[in-house]
C-alpha cells in the first residue's frame, strides 16, 4: 500500500507542509497567498490540493475575512493558481464532490459549490446556522452535514438538490463533525461537556450521547464503522471508542492539543496535529499506541491524507 503523504496546514506560518509518511520527514512547504489557511483537501490522484485562506482570527471573532482559495501543485510543491470568492466568506474547510469543490463559507452561513474546471461558483447551499465551520461528506456523496459552532447545531444538506433537510440543536457550542460509513449517523463534540452527540440524519429525534473522559474535538469513524477516534484537547489524548458498547477502549497520550483526526486508508493508523508542540502524531487504533511524532511548522491544525502522486509523464 502507498504510505502516501500528510498535508498539514501550519496556521502561524501561513503554509502548507507536506510530510512524506514513508520517511516521516517534510517533503516541502508552500506559502499561502494570505493569512491564514486552516484546512486543506487533496485530489484523489494526489496531484493538487485546495487551500482556503480563512482569517487571522478564531471562528466568530473579529479579524480579517478571507475570500480566496489557493490551488497547490503537489508535484512541484508550489502554488499553481487560485481564485477569489466575490462575497465575504471566511472559507474554511474544503471537500471534493466529483468535479466540484465545496467549501464552508461561514460568514455567508453556507457551503459554497465551485466547478473545478471553470473555478466559478455554481451554488451556495444554506446551512440555516451561523459559524458553519466544518462539514462531513457521506461516502455515497448524497449528504453533507455541517457543525455550526456557537449555535451548537448540526445542519443536514441533501447534495443532489442542495436543499437543507434540517438543523439539529445539540448544545451551546460544538466543533467538528464526522459521519459513519452509512451516512446515517453524525458525530459532533459538545464543547461544554465531555460527550459526543450522535445524530440520526434520517430520524433526528433519535439523537443519543456517548460519554467521554474529557471534552472532545476532532472525530473520525473507522471505515468498518466499528470505532470512533476522538481528539481530547484538554487532556492531550486521543481516545478510541467502541461504537457497539459506547465504551472508551484506548486513551493514547499525545503532545499538547491534538486537533482534527485523519485516518490512514490502511484502517489501522490515525493522525492528529498537536497545535501547541508543532507536530503531528501517528497512532495505532487497534493497539492504542503512539507510533511516532513528526515535526511541523508552527501551530499545525488542519490535516489531510493524500496519495503520493505518480510521476509526471507529460512531454517536457
Amino acid at each position: 500500500m502507498d504510505e502516501g503523504r500528510l498535508l498539514v496546514v501550519c496556521k502561524a506560518d501561513c503554509t502548507l507542509q507536506v510530510l512524506d509518511l514513508e520517511s516521516g520527514t517534510s517533503a516541502g512547504t508552500v506559502l499561502a497567498s494570505g493569512i491564514a489557511p486552516h484546512e486543506v483537501v487533496a485530489t484523489d490522484d494526489g496531484r493538487l490540493a485546495y487551500l482556503p485562506v480563512y482569517s487571522d482570527a478564531p471562528v466568530g471573532a473579529p479579524g480579517s475575512d478571507g475570500r480566496r482559495i489557493d490551488i497547490v501543485d503537489l508535484m512541484t510543491l508550489e502554488r499553481s493558481g487560485g481564485f477569489p470568492l466575490d462575497f465575504p466568506s471566511r472559507p474554511h474547510q474544503p471537500g471534493l464532490l466529483g468535479d466540484h469543490l465545496i467549501v464552508s463559507t461561514e460568514l455567508d452561513e453556507s457551503v459554497t459549490v465551485i466547478d473545478r474546471r471553470t473555478l466559478r461558483v455554481i451554488g451556495r447551499w444554506p446551512t440555516g446556522g451561523a459559524e458553519s465551520h466544518t462539514f462531513a461528506i457521506s461516502v455515497d456523496r448524497s449528504l453533507v452535514v455541517t457543525a455550526n459552532v456557537r449555535p451548537g447545531s448540526v445542519s443536514i444538506i441533501d447534495v443532489p438538490t442542495g436543499r437543507l433537510r434540517g438543523v439539529v440543536p445539540i448544545a451551546e457550542k460544538v466543533n467538528r463533525v464526522c459521519l459513519d460509513p452509512s451516512g446515517r449517523l453524525a458525530y459532533t463534540a459538545d464543547q461544554g461537556s465531555p460527550r459526543i452527540a450522535v445524530v440520526d440524519t434520517e430520524e433526528v429525534e433519535r439523537m443519543a450521547w456517548i460519554a467521554l473522559p474529557a471534552i472532545g474535538f476532532g472525530t473520525a469513524v473507522t471505515a468498518d464503522g466499528s470505532h470512533l477516534v476522538v481528539a481530547l484537547r484538554t487532556t492531550s489524548e486521543i481516545a478510541v471508542v467502541d461504537l457497539e458498547s459506547g465504551e472508551v477502549v484506548h486513551r493514547i497520550a499525545t503532545p499538547d492539543h491534538p486537533q482534527a483526526i485523519v485516518l490512514h486508508p490502511d484502517g489501522v493508523r490515525a493522525y492528529s496535529a498537536c497545535e501547541v508542540e508543532d507536530c503531528v502524531v501517528e497512532v495505532d487504533i487497534r493497539s492504542g499506541r503512539l507510533l511516532r511524532r513528526m515535526e511541523t511548522g508552527r501551530r499545525p491544525d488542519g490535516i489531510a491524507w493524500s496519495p503520493r502522486p505518480a510521476p509526471d509523464d507529460r512531454p517536457a
